[in-house]
Order: C-alpha cells, then sequence, then structure tokens
C-alpha cells in the first residue's frame, strides 16, 4: 500500500515562481536569489524550514517523523534538485503512516492555504480537486490498513516499515568496479 499523500498544486499563471519566490515560504529572503514578487511570503505561517533543496516542517514531538510535511519544487511533473526555477508546480508530501493520525490536520491546513494562492489549480492521484475530502479519505483508509495490521501509524514500529523494498539483483544498470580499492591503494600510498 502507498502511505504517502501527494498534492501537487500547478502555477497556472504566466510568470512561475522561482526559488527567491518560493524561499519566501520560510519567512525570510535568500541572499543569492532575490524574490521578484512576495506571493509566498504570506505562506511563512505554515512552519516551514529549508531542509537541503526542499523544505519541511519539522516535528517537534518525539512521535512520528522527523519531518511531517515535505514540500518539493517541480517542474513538467517532476521533482527537482539543485534548481533556480522557475517552477511550474509544488507537491506537498505526507506520510499517513509515519505520522500520527491528527497531523493530518496540519496538511489540510497548508492545503486550504495553498488553495487560497491566485491562479493555482490542485491535482491528488491524477485527478483536479477543490477540496481535502478526497486526500482525508486516503489518509483515512491508510490509518485503517496499518491499525488492521496491528501497527499505529506514527509509532515506533510504523518508522521500522521501509516504504521501498529494493531488488538489488533486478538492477541491471549497476556495475561493480574496483573504483573502492583504487581509492584506498591510492589513500594508502599517501598516508606512506
Amino acid at each position: 500500500m502507498e502511505n504517502d499523500i501527494l498534492i501537487d498544486f500547478r502555477f497556472v499563471a504566466k510568470e512561475k515562481p522561482r526559488f527567491g519566490e518560493l524561499f519566501l515560504i520560510t519567512g525570510e529572503e535568500h541572499p543569492k536569489f532575490p524574490p521578484r514578487n512576495n506571493a509566498f511570503a504570506q505562506l511563512a505561517k505554515l512552519g516551514f524550514e529549508q531542509l537541503d533543496d526542499f523544505f519541511g516542517i519539522l516535528n517537534s514531538e518525539e512521535e512520528g517523523d522527523d519531518v511531517l510535511i515535505w514540500l518539493f519544487p517541480m517542474i513538467n511533473g517532476e521533482e527537482v534538485f539543485h534548481n533556480s526555477g522557475p517552477f511550474d508546480a509544488i507537491r506537498l508530501s505526507y506520510s499517513a503512516l509515519r505520522n500520527a493520525p491528527v497531523n493530518i490536520s496540519l496538511l489540510h491546513n497548508c492545503f486550504n492555504t495553498f488553495k487560497e494562492m491566485p491562479e493555482v489549480e490542485i491535482e491528488f492521484e491524477g485527478n483536479p480537486i477543490s477540496d481535502f475530502t478526497p486526500v482525508q479519505t486516503k489518509a483515512d483508509e491508510i490509518v485503517a490498513h496499518w491499525r488492521e495490521n496491528k501497527i499505529e501509524p506514527g509509532s515506533e514500529q510504523s518508522l521500522l516499515i521501509d516504504d521501498e523494498e529494493e531488488d538489488w539483483e533486478e538492477d541491471e544498470d549497476w556495475e561493480e568496479s574496483d573504483d573502492w580499492e583504487d581509492e584506498e591503494e591510492t589513500g594508502d600510498k599517501k598516508e606512506k
């Protein structure tokens, strides 16, 4: 079962936000990327912080994941890294397994706040939405699934569940090389 709830907010305005505008969600201006407008400044009250290339709302409680909600900038339907924009969308990501069920109210608040931005379209599971009902329904299904399996969402036990079990044997593109050995040998030679 997919445990992450992904909500995309697509910008339909001609002028798309760049990193400088998006950074205003932290409540500060970025020193290297000055904003062209202050549209995202109104979102600072949500509590997002910069976490590497992304933004997130940190968990202040001991229960649940370290980051309650992630915000990813997007271009052409893909999350982007080390990119100054312009972005055509942003994605909110929330784990209904790794967070206590009460935290869905924080996602609901973010949803309502982003919804108020001018010229934004909201998409959830490939469909346009105008209210939080489908998101809440999905979160309730995930919580019910894990409770049926005797795991309380947001518990220590829930944090041990790996969402993406990788099968390394099927990764045909990955090839072993002697690079690690060469680096170790070079390091050993330098030490002598």
